[in-house]
């Protein structure tokens, strides 16, 4: 007589309890429960950081060229991630493709005056602000003036440091608006055209 399916089912009936002890363990649920929520709660984390940058490159992209223009002068503004990376001067090499549209700009105005204004956010001190802000006007001026053709005389450059902010370096509840310090990272280029002459008299 053979004894060995009893023995099989002698087996199978002592590790049944035992799993069936494991899957009714409250403990064990919860802490798979709490696995689970940690999961969709960290994912949820990231699709927000996701978000705010996808916004964050949205506005520097509109920020890129942003042309304004009012009477007889016309105003540029550059977004200072685009030409240079975070708290340095050197322009960096995809620049060029926003300092060429520039160049096009200012090769209409051949007689204009030019001023390019620097601006930084508002974190650092207000000297190496204020240096890194002139550093950054002075390499545009630099780039239109060996790249562009235009006259190194007709441009003049200004340092305005955290002065004149576009958007709250800060939100309401005192936090850090990484956002709003993206946009006050700027350059500014105004023209001003000459007056048109006048006609002659008769």
């Amino acid at each position: 007589m053979n004894i060995f399916p009893k023995l099989g089912f002698i087996v199978l009936l002592s590790i049944l309890p035992v799993v069936s002890k494991a899957q009714n363990d409250p403990q064990a649920a919860i802490a798979k429960k709490q696995a689970d929520l940690e999961r969709q709660r960290l994912d949820l984390e990231k699709k927000s950081l996701d978000l705010q940058q996808k916004e964050l490159d949205l506005e520097k992209a509109r920020q890129e060229f942003q042309a304004q223009q009012s009477g007889r002068s016309l105003s540029m503004n550059l977004s200072g991630d685009v030409l240079f990376d975070y708290d340095k001067a050197a322009l960096k090499p995809e620049a060029e493709v926003a300092l060429k549209k520039v160049a096009v700009v200012l090769s209409q105005f051949p007689e204009s005056r030019v001023t390019i204004e620097g601006y930084t956010d508002s974190k650092g001190s207000q000297q190496f602000n204020k240096q890194l802000s002139i550093e950054r006007a002075q390499a545009v001026k630099n780039w239109l003036v060996k790249n562009g053709n235009v006259a190194e005389a007709s441009i003049s450059t200004k340092g305005l440091s955290e002065q004149y902010p576009i958007a709250p370096n800060k939100n309401a509840d005192g936090t850090d608006n990484p956002l709003g310090r993206a946009l006050n990272r700027r350059v500014s280029i105004i023209v001003e055209k000459p007056a048109a002459p006048l006609p002659p008299t008769p």
